[in-house]
């Protein structure tokens, strides 16, 4: 396997493992994620919370797939992971293209509405798992075995993995500040 393909693999195992804790690491953050469901119209109402649950265990096993040192479990987290993120790549697409307001519970909790940034964020992170899917079928089982650059390659990843869950969060520190009335 390519160090390319390990790098991805850090960085889709810390934006899936990121996103999991962030859906169910706190009281009422399940629920929270659930509830910003229902506006995207993507489920009915009766079947929210299974949708919710679906995500969430997807998500997981993403999670597990890509951090299992097989092949074999490579091979099927990385397509996965693909799938699932041009899912989320379109449904937000969709919801932004009808104009409906609905906070991202992408990561958790955050006070930013979904828009066009969170279409494109999905989108690359998609198309770089699709990526790390044709390295590993090029490069296949005999690439990159050296330990400390197969390390090196994926705690990268998985560092640029916690910068994407926090991009947002960073740019808003460099977005003027509106002036405070105080009188």
């Amino acid at each position: 396997m390519s160090y390319f393909a390990y790098g991805v693999r850090g960085l889709l195992t810390a934006v899936f493992l990121i996103a999991v804790a962030g859906k169910v690491g706190r009281a009422g953050a399940f629920s929270a994620f659930a509830d910003s469901l229902r506006p995207l119209a993507a489920v009915s109402g009766s079947v929210v919370r299974a949708a919710a649950l679906a995500v969430v265990a997807a998500e997981c096993a993403v999670c597990l797939a890509l951090i299992l040192p097989f092949a074999s479990a490579t091979l099927a987290g990385l397509p996965a992971a693909t799938a699932l993120l041009t899912v989320f790549t379109v449904g937000i697409a969709r919801s932004v293209g009808r104009g409906t307001t609905v906070r991202c519970r992408c990561f958790g909790r955050s006070a930013a509405p979904l828009g066009r940034a969170h279409v494109v964020r999905n989108g690359l992170l998609a198309a770089v798992a699709g990526a790390g899917v044709v390295a590993t079928v090029v490069s296949g089982p005999a690439g990159g075995t050296d330990p400390g650059m197969v390390a090196v390659a994926w705690c990268a990843g998985a560092v640029a993995g916690g910068l994407v869950t926090v991009a947002e969060d960073l740019v808003s520190l460099f977005r003027p500040v509106a002036p405070s009335v105080t009188e």
